[in-house]
């Protein structure tokens, strides 16, 4: 993975940050974009790490112009992006179905699908250049059997985030693409220290591995997708989980 350019949407996230750092360990240079908490990119980065090969920047994935700039900037510096991480989200509540409002729904969708719809537009040049591409979308276990109660905006957020990998991988295969997903199960980051203990302790007791994932642990399969060795995977969705739910 030496010399490629990688950019980590969400790169201040207790995920991202693990990946950002992973995949600089294996000598990637990676564009960490964050939207707040920029000091957790660096912050979650052991001082083992080459930091000369980190840039960071400023990204809000609401807004267009916004994406546009950021993107311009990072093709403008490094000509070609060789792996695109979407580790985006937002604040997640917990709330009723008969509670919940449609804009609850619209702030999660468009952040997951019109947020990478808007990265899409900005690489449709290195795309039809037919550039060696890989994008690795992070989903969710719970786009898998049956949901939580509680958080349907950001389920139907990431269903739909995965129907647009899906599509990708389908429509970009012939322009030297990939795209694959990965779907964890409760990790153990911040923002997930919210939760309450009781469903914590339910969780681990039922997994087969008796714990949360780890940002290490998704970060991990982040590597392997963007390694040679994955190069006939296209449209995956790998599950990691410990075995919570199986297919």
């Amino acid at each position: 993975m030496n010399k490629k350019i990688a950019i980590v949407v969400g790169g201040s996230g207790g995920i991202g940050s693990e990946i950002v750092k992973s995949l600089i360990n294996k000598g990637a240079y990676v564009c960490g974009t964050y939207s707040n908490n920029k000091d957790n990119i660096i912050k979650n980065i052991d001082g083992g790490v080459a930091k000369e090969y980190l840039s960071i920047y400023e990204m809000d994935l609401f807004n267009e112009g916004s994406v546009n700039n950021t993107f311009s900037q990072i093709l403008k510096e490094k000509k070609a992006i060789d792996i695109i991480v979407f580790s985006a989200t937002v604040k997640i509540d917990n709330k009723s179905l008969l509670n919940i409002e449609w804009d609850d729904f619209k702030e999660h969708i468009d952040l997951q699908t019109r947020g990478l719809v808007y990265i899409i537009k900005n690489l449709r040049e290195q795309i039809k250049n037919k550039y060696k591409t890989k994008f690795i979308i992070i989903l969710t276990e719970y786009c898998i059997g049956k949901p939580p109660t509680g958080i349907s905006h950001y389920i139907t957020a990431k269903y739909s985030l995965m129907g647009l990998a899906k599509s990708m991988a389908v429509e970009l295969a012939k322009y030297n693409c990939t795209v694959n997903m990965i779907s964890p199960g409760i990790v153990k980051t911040g923002l997930t220290s919210n939760l309450p203990q009781k469903i914590i302790d339910i969780y681990t007791e039922d997994n087969p591995l008796k714990r949360l994932a780890t940002p290490k642990d998704v970060a991990d399969v982040v590597l392997f997708l963007s390694s040679e060795e994955a190069n006939y995977l296209n449209g995956v969705n790998i599950i990691v989980n410990g075995g919570e739910v199986m297919l």
